[in-house]
């Protein structure tokens, strides 16, 4: 599974072709989406205290860094200590008119047990139960008598009769199959020379000062950039390009979401609360950021095919876990060109706008800024489908 999915605002299939333009850092460009008036987009103010990079914040980008570069071996052999990671299977049965049976949800295979914090696959289980494969040894076979909570309230088919789990005793046989041990790389020069060969960082300094650059950065566009975005005005949507982008959105959303029921545009915005006004708003600000970075890109000097070829597919394995064949093969040629393409821009954008900032001391106003379209519908999106994806979700296993 790839670290990170293609997101459906980037992922709609467009060229990304502009039309020759002047040099200004202001004035109408236009491309394949439409024509656009930018803001100046140099000069624009960033505040001191917003965007200090703190030792605590590098760190903690440093440990994340080391945690996606570790490895895990399987052991074969072994004890279960207090602190050891387990792969187990294991097998529940309840006691019913005096006969021990099998019960939905109380089987399975190939589960991780962190013994330290008492979970399997990161869910907390019943009383007893992570702590029963304490001790034993890989390759053990065993059974242990455990009893679910008063209070479970999980009922179960068994011989098409619902049984309620609620204080009943349980016998599980747990199988355990391995160990597996997490092995941390070390920070240090070696560790960079490996890992960030591309960005031609060769030691812990280089490496350090390019994380505090990018935190920087990164705090500085989210500072500004929404703002910015609202001084450029659209002055014509290309209809094609926009009904292209719906389109293409809308497969996405489909793909995504349709083991809750959503099948078309229709039944998303039925779920959302958003109105078909909503969401052609919503499409027209997400072309008009596209417009925007393509635009400021060209302004620049930057070509979008020339990044793709020198720079496509590292960006690929750093951001996506695959190389382009890869991430083709699961998404389509012109999705993962486009969207690494528009990535590869905005970074180019990012760049330039951030060396070109005006510095101001203290902070910037406090003002809170008016919620936009896509916010709302962001916020309903998710809590209606939270609320769904709650309320099909399986509650007969054995985890409280």
């Amino acid at each position: 599974m790839f670290k990170k999915v293609l997101a459906v605002a980037l992922s709609a299939t467009m060229a990304l072709g502009l039309a020759a333009c002047g040099n200004s850092s202001s004035g109408s460009v236009e491309t394949d989406l439409g024509t656009v008036k930018l803001a100046n987009y140099k000069g624009l103010p960033a505040y001191e205290d917003d965007i200090k990079v703190t030792d605590e914040e590098v760190q903690s980008v440093i440990d994340t860094d080391l945690n996606n570069h570790a490895t895990t071996k399987t052991i074969k052999k072994g004890k279960v200590e207090k602190d050891s990671t387990v792969v187990f299977d294991y097998s529940g049965q309840i006691e019913v008119k005096g006969k021990k049976v099998k019960f939905d949800g109380g089987t399975a295979q190939d589960q991780t047990a962190d013994i330290k914090n008492s979970t399997v696959n990161g869910s907390p289980m019943i009383d007893g139960f992570v702590d029963a494969l304490k001790g034993h040894k890989v390759g053990d076979k065993f059974t242990k008598k455990l009893a679910f909570p008063k209070d479970y309230g999980n009922k179960v088919k068994v011989d098409n009769k619902d049984v309620d789990l609620s204080g009943k005793d349980v016998w599980f046989t747990f199988t355990i199959k391995s160990l597996q041990k997490t092995e941390t790389p070390k920070f240090d020069d070696e560790f960079v020379k490996t890992n960030y060969k591309e960005e031609g960082l060769k030691t812990v300094k280089e490496y350090k000062d390019y994380q505090k650059k990018e935190l920087k950065y990164n705090k500085i566009m989210n500072g500004l950039w929404m703002k910015y975005l609202e001084d450029c005005k659209v002055s014509e949507y290309d209809k094609k390009a926009l009904e292209e982008y719906e389109s293409e959105a809308e497969s996405s959303i489909v793909a995504q979401y349709s083991s809750y029921g959503i099948t078309d545009i229709k039944s998303y915005l039925d779920v959302t609360g958003m109105t078909e006004d909503e969401w052609h708003k919503q499409s027209k600000e997400a072309m008009k950021s596209r417009m925007v970075i393509l635009a400021i890109a060209e302004k620049e000097g930057h070509d979008a095919d020339k990044l793709y070829k020198e720079e496509g597919d590292s960006f690929a394995k750093k951001n996506y876990g695959a190389d382009i064949k890869t991430l083709e093969k699961n998404y389509g040629e012109d999705t993962v060109k486009d969207t690494i393409q528009l990535n590869l821009l905005l970074m180019k954008v990012r760049d330039v706008v951030c060396e070109n900032v005006e510095m101001k001391k203290g902070s910037a106003p406090t003002t809170k800024a008016p919620e936009t379209t896509t916010e709302k519908a962001t916020e309903k999106s998710t809590d209606k489908a939270t609320e769904k994806a709650t309320t099909s979700a399986e509650t007969t296993k054995a985890d409280k």
